[in-house]
C-alpha cells in the first residue's frame, strides 16, 4: 500500500492523566488487560518521585496506583515491561527500569546507574531487582529502554563516551531481569554522534516477506538534532541500514523519538521538535510534538508519512503504545503535566 495513502489523525480531545509537575510519561499494557502510566513526579521538597497510575476503561482514565521509588539524586526515565505469566500460575511479574544517579554537593553527577525493580502485584508495590548497568562519572548512562522476545529480555539505553559522543548499547537477561550479559554497542560505532532516546518495534513489509526490528534514536549528525532509524533481521544481533526518519527544517531540532508496531507491522513514531516555534531556538524547550506513520517497504528501507501535530508548544518527552483497536495512544507532558491524545490510522 502507498504511504501517501495513509496517515495519522489526531483525536481532537486531549486526555488529563496527571495534573501535577511531573515528565518523562511511558505506558504498559498488562495482561489482565489494564494498561499503567509510569512517570517522574516532582514532590515540594525536590524528591523524584517514579509515579504509577492505572487505567481499566483503555486510557480514558487514569488513577494513582503506586510508586516505584522516590530519589533525592537523579531518578528518572521510568519504562515498564510485564514479563509473560509463568507456568505455576503465580501473578505476573512487572519490571521498571530507570536512571537512579548520585549527585554530588554542586549538582554534578558522581555515579550512574540503569537500575532495575520488579513488582508482582499489578504495579503496587516494588523491590530492587538488578542493576543492569552501572559506572562512575563521567559520561552518563540514560533512557533505558525494555522489549521482550521469545526467550529472551533486551534493554537497550543510551551511553556517553564523550562530550560530544553517545552510543546505544543493549544487554540481556534470561533470568526475569536477576542478571544482565555484557553490553553490546548496536549503534554509534566509529562515529562521534549523540545517538539518543531509544526505541524499538518490530516491522514488517506489507507482503510479510521481510521482517525485522527497527531502532529509532535522535542524532546529532546534522548538528542540530535529527532522527535515524538502524534495521535488525537477525533479533537484534546487528543492526545496520541507518536512515533518516525524520529532518527538521535547518537549524532546528527533532528528537526523543518514540515508536509502537501495529498488527499489519507498519509503526508509528512520537517525537519532540522545535522547527514550528517562531523564536529563537532554546532547544529542548519551545517544542511541539509530532507523529509520523511508517512502513517498511520490500526493499528493506523505511517509508514515512507526513507529520501530524498532536501536542501544542511547550511539550516533551513523549511515549507511544499501540491499542486493541488498532489505534494508539501518545503522551507528553504538557507545561509540567502529564497528557495524551488518541491516534488512528486513515486512508486519504
Amino acid at each position: 500500500m502507498d504511504i501517501g495513502l495513509r496517515r495519522l489523525e489526531c483525536a481532537e480531545n486531549e486526555l488529563s492523566i496527571h495534573d501535577t509537575p511531573s515528565t518523562y510519561p511511558r505506558l504498559c499494557r498488562l495482561g489482565d488487560g489494564s494498561i499503567l502510566a509510569g512517570f517522574t513526579s516532582f514532590e515540594p521538597d525536590g524528591q523524584r518521585v517514579l509515579t504509577i497510575k492505572r487505567s481499566t476503561d483503555e486510557a480514558v482514565t487514569f488513577e494513582p496506583h503506586g510508586e516505584v521509588t522516590r530519589s533525592s539524586g537523579d531518578c528518572d526515565n521510568l519504562f515498564l515491561l510485564e514479563l509473560p505469566a509463568s507456568t505455576d500460575s503465580g501473578p505476573p511479574t512487572i519490571l521498571a527500569a530507570f536512571r537512579n544517579h548520585d549527585l554530588g554537593e554542586d549538582g554534578a553527577h558522581t555515579y550512574f546507574r540503569i537500575t532495575v525493580c520488579q513488582s508482582t502485584d499489578g504495579g503496587q508495590t516494588w523491590t530492587f531487582l538488578s542493576q543492569a548497568a552501572e559506572k562512575p562519572a563521567p559520561f552518563g548512562l540514560w533512557e533505558p529502554f525494555l522489549r521482550m522476545t521469545d526467550d529472551e529480555i533486551h534493554m537497550y539505553f543510551s551511553q556517553e563516551m564523550d562530550t560530544d559522543d553517545q552510543d546505544t548499547m543493549l544487554v540481556r537477561s534470561t533470568d526475569g531481569g536477576a542478571t544482565w550479559t555484557a553490553t553490546q554497542r548496536v549503534t554509534g560505532e566509529g562515529e562521534a554522534l549523540r545517538d539518543g532516546m531509544v526505541g524499538v518495534a518490530a516491522v514488517k513489509s506489507c507482503d510479510a516477506e521481510l521482517e525485522g526490528l527497527v531502532l529509532v534514536m535522535e542524532t546529532t549528525r546534522l548538528g542540530t538534532f535529527s532522527i535515524e532509524a538502524a534495521l535488525s533481521f537477525d533479533n537484534a544481533e546487528t543492526f545496520g541500514s541507518r536512515q533518516p526518519v525524520y529532518v527538521p527544517k535547518e537549524g532546528r531540532n527533532a528528537g526523543a523519538p518514540q515508536i509502537t508496531a501495529f498488527a499489519d507491522g507498519s509503526v508509528a513514531v512520537v517525537f519532540m521538535t522545535d522547527e514550528d516555534d517562531e523564536d529563537d531556538p532554546t532547544w529542548p524547550s519551545g517544542a511541539n510534538i509530532k507523529a509520523i506513520f511508517g512502513m517498511l517497504t520490500a526493499d528493506g528501507s523505511l517509508s514515512w508519512s507526513e507529520p501530524q501535530v498532536i501536542g501544542e508548544k511547550m511539550s516533551s518527552w513523549p511515549g507511544i503504545m499501540h491499542m486493541r483497536d488498532g489505534s494508539a495512544m501518545a503522551v507528553y507532558e504538557s507545561t509540567s503535566i502529564i497528557r495524551g491524545r488518541m491516534l488512528s490510522i486513515t486512508s486519504e
